[in-house]
């Protein structure tokens, strides 16, 4: 096959599959977004140092030196930051992406397994979406559940038409992207299938509140957000479905030094939209490790 012919093939493939260097380009700004990340992010023990272990880890820019030492800070300072569900399931989360010694316990026999189990009440860690759904998200990251009644009880949480953010406690508010992204990742990392019918209707409701520039935001459609779009590819990635025009919107809002900024015209926080964004389009989704086996106890 001549040269010539082979780039002509090579173009009708690309024309026929839009998709085909959107995963590699996504990767791209992913990679860049994780070192920006491994700079600006310090090693440290708050929810901050816990995400940027996850985000390292999904775009691949973690090694092991930097695991260990990102690891060992968090454990250090776990036992006075983890005082909620929520905070409790982010340090897990990270020790996990890290895979660097145990992923349950931290500095002074504190069991983080156990202390995320405390929190539990009849199926509810917590009062809001974020402690429900990083709960039951960082159980499965340690094999360690979590229990039908979790399942049951954010299955039965969902409003009008997806998630909010008191989904959990008495005083609801409005659905938001963000809440019901959230809850389909929860809900899929517990095992409910991709087919299920509460699901299917809070991804349907989801998808609706897309905005105009093809991304996502909370609670408006004016604008895309780079927290908002990047959660909702990954609970559109967990229930199948391959969103490329979120991708794009997603990274238009990386700036040239690898950081992404809150929107177009709001830099807002960069170190979180960068955080959700990388792991976003890196192609993962939450969590993104599991450990192999539940560890043993501290």
């Amino acid at each position: 096959m001549t040269r010539i012919r082979r780039t002509v093939l090579l173009t009708l493939v690309l024309a026929l599959v839009p998709g085909a260097l959107a995963h590699a380009a996504d990767r791209g700004a992913a990679s860049s977004g994780a070192a920006w990340i491994a700079g600006a992010v310090p090693a440290g023990a708050d929810g901050q140092a816990a995400d940027a272990l996850v985000a390292l880890r999904a775009a691949d820019r973690l090694s092991a030196a930097d695991a260990t030492r990102r690891a060992a800070a968090l454990r250090a300072g776990a036992a006075r930051y983890a005082t909620t569900a929520g905070a409790t399931a982010k340090v897990i989360l990270g020790l996990v992406a890290a895979r660097s010694g145990s992923a349950r316990c931290a500095a002074g026999g504190v069991d983080l397994l156990t202390r995320l189990q405390g929190f539990g009440r009849r199926g509810r860690y917590g009062t809001t979406i974020f402690d429900q759904a990083l709960g039951m998200l960082a159980m499965h990251a340690l094999r360690a559940g979590p229990p039908p009644s979790t399942v049951k009880v954010l299955l039965a949480a969902r409003g009008a038409g997806g998630w909010n953010f008191n989904a959990t406690s008495t005083g609801g508010r409005d659905d938001d992207v963000t809440s019901t992204a959230l809850a389909l990742l929860a809900a899929r990392a517990a095992g409910v299938s991709p087919r299920d019918g509460t699901l299917r209707a809070g991804l349907r409701w989801l998808l609706a509140q897309r905005t105009p520039a093809g991304g996502f935001a909370l609670g408006r459609r004016d604008r895309n957000e780079a927290n908002s779009t990047a959660l909702a590819i990954e609970a559109e990635r967990a229930m199948g479905r391959a969103d490329a025009r979120a991708d794009q919107a997603l990274s238009t809002l990386q700036r040239s030094d690898g950081a992404f900024q809150f929107t177009r015209e709001d830099a807002g926080s960069r170190v979180l939209a960068s955080l959700d964004a990388v792991v976003a389009l890196a192609g993962r989704r939450l969590p993104v490790g599991v450990v192999r086996a539940t560890p043993s106890r501290c």
